[in-house]
């Protein structure tokens, strides 16, 4: 058995959650490109459906960290005539818009997901989820 390489050889964490990141963005993309969704507008898709009739400044909230703010939610917003509308009280998803989401879970939204999982116990995910959140709030995130 092999054993770990000295900690200084080691790859810092930030090297690890960039790569992780590229690479998930980069096979969602393939996925959800084939419904003509981008990965933000399939997460837009995803907050409506939790939290129906959200604002536009609640949506670029939940989705803060892959959002420069409410302007740029109105960019991937742009793109989605038909699956998203506007009421007077907030964004509300369309029967077309839950459709699309349905489909992009339905063409292996699920894989995808079992594959970042794959050979991790529960244990092992729930740490690393544990993890990186603490370590986001070492930063200074928060809710």
């Amino acid at each position: 058995m092999s054993e770990a390489p000295p900690r200084s050889a080691q790859r810092p964490i930030g090297y690890w959650v960039k790569t992780v990141d590229r690479l998930i963005d980069d096979q969602f993309v393939a996925v959800a490109g084939e419904v003509g969704l981008t990965r933000r507008q399939w997460q837009i898709l995803n907050v409506l459906t939790e939290h129906p009739g959200a604002s536009r400044a609640e949506v670029a909230r939940a989705l803060a960290p892959f959002l420069n703010g409410v302007e740029d939610l109105d960019e991937h917003l742009a793109g989605m005539a038909g699956l998203v509308t506007e009421r007077p009280d907030g964004l509300e998803l369309t029967p077309a818009g839950r459709s699309r989401l349905d489909e992009v879970y339905a063409r292996s939204v699920g894989d995808l997901r079992a594959r970042v999982s794959a050979g991790l116990t529960q244990e092992d995910y729930d740490t690393t989820i544990r993890t990186l959140e603490r370590i986001a709030r070492n930063l200074g995130w928060s809710d």
